[in-house]
This record gives structure tokens, sequence and C-alpha cells, in this order.
């Protein structure tokens, strides 16, 4: 596939600190991530980590490209992502009924347990894992319109991250 270009909001400290040594970067690991315990990326979006940026609080974004070749590429039909929707769909049966999503609330419990579960078996297989990703309801009645769709990036191998800088905005919310 090669490199795209991803922005990670985050900590100041944490950023920089990533940006001096380039060698780890503290991993989110929340019961509700909904890729599971990794670093968060939204793919070729800096409009989209400014608004989390001011929605959490936080105090940079780091822009970077991402060396996709190592990726669980569930975008793609290939036999890797066949091979986690497998997996994903025998997890969501053993866990669906003591743990739930709740898209309203982004909570998703359930899509993080499958998530890291999985990566137990090929975390050195994979560096992470690019999926699209959507919040609210559609615009359309039973159709697949969403205000905010995006492909997210979770990272638990941050030798992906290629080129990484500190982001400053040219236009957008932040400037």
């Amino acid at each position: 596939m090669g490199k795209i270009k991803a922005y990670h909001a985050g900590d100041v400290e944490k950023i920089e600190h990533f940006l001096a040594c380039r060698q780890y970067m503290a991993s989110s690991y929340s019961s509700n991530n909904w890729l599971g315990d990794g670093l968060y990326f939204w793919e070729n979006n800096p409009i989209k980590a400014e608004k989390w940026l001011i929605q959490k609080n936080k105090g940079a974004i780091m822009e970077c490209d991402i060396d996709t070749e190592n990726l669980l590429n569930l975008l793609e039909d290939n036999d890797d992502s066949e091979s986690f929707f497998e997996q994903a769909k025998a997890l969501s049966q053993k866990h669906g009924t003591t743990l739930l999503n709740n898209r309203s609330s982004q909570n998703f419990q359930l899509d993080c347990k499958i998530f890291n579960e999985y990566k137990k078996g090929c975390f050195n297989q994979f560096s992470g894992i690019r999926m699209a990703f959507y919040l609210g309801d559609s615009i359309t009645k039973d159709g697949n319109i969403y205000t905010g769709q995006h492909i997210q990036i979770c990272l638990w191998d941050v030798s992906a991250i290629k080129n990484p800088a500190k982001y400053i905005p040219c236009r957008g919310l932040l400037s």
C-alpha cells in the first residue's frame, strides 16, 4: 500500500517526548477504545484531530506518515481481513451477552474486547489496524450516509510512524 498521512491528538508532553526519542509513546488503554488498546490516528483528517483535541482538552497534534505495509487493513477484502471477521464473529458471540456497544454514548466495550483478544494472536504480525468508523445516525432512512465517517488507525508498534512532526494548523478550529 505505501504511506498515508495521519494525525494523532494527545498530551503535549507525550507528543514532544515521542518527537525527541521516536521510540515510545503511551498507548490509550480503556475498555471503551473502539479498536482496542493502542495509539489512535485519523487518516488524512487534521480537522477531526483538532475537534477531538478541543473536545478532550488535549494539548497537541502530531502529523506523520504511517507505513501501511504491516497494518491489518479491514478496508480491503483479503485473507487477513476475512480471517479477522470470522474470529470477530465468534468472539462477538462469546462476549456479546456480557459486553455491549452503545454508539450514541460512544461506548464500545464489545468491540474493544474483540480487537484486544484478536491482537493477542497476531501482535507480531501487524503493527496496527486500519478501519472505517462512523458515529451518529444515518442521515438517510436505513442508509449508509453518516456525517461522522472517517478512517481510523490504531497502532501498537510505533515503528510504523514515519516523519513525525508537531502539527501547526494553518486553518481550522485551532487557528
